[in-house]
């Protein structure tokens, strides 16, 4: 542990702590994923996760996207 009270290495590093950040991190641990790091500049949730709203959706572009984005909800 640094003196920044954060590790000094991590396999992966979740920057925010909306809904985004803490479902990636919930679903790496679920994989058995350790050493992670979630990184919050303030309360976990007290972000503006609204923003990112527009990338919570299945529907894409292309059949492949479209695909990958179902499969990413399972």
């Amino acid at each position: 542990m640094s003196s920044s009270g954060l590790p000094s290495h991590a396999r992966a590093v979740v920057i925010g702590g909306g809904v985004g950040g803490a479902a990636i991190l919930y679903w790496l641990a679920r994989l058995g994923w350790t050493e992670t790091v979630l990184v919050e500049r303030s309360q976990l949730t007290s972000g503006s996760t609204f923003h990112s709203a527009g990338l919570v959706g299945q529907l894409r572009g292309s059949l492949s996207l479209t695909r990958m984005m179902m499969n990413s909800v399972d």
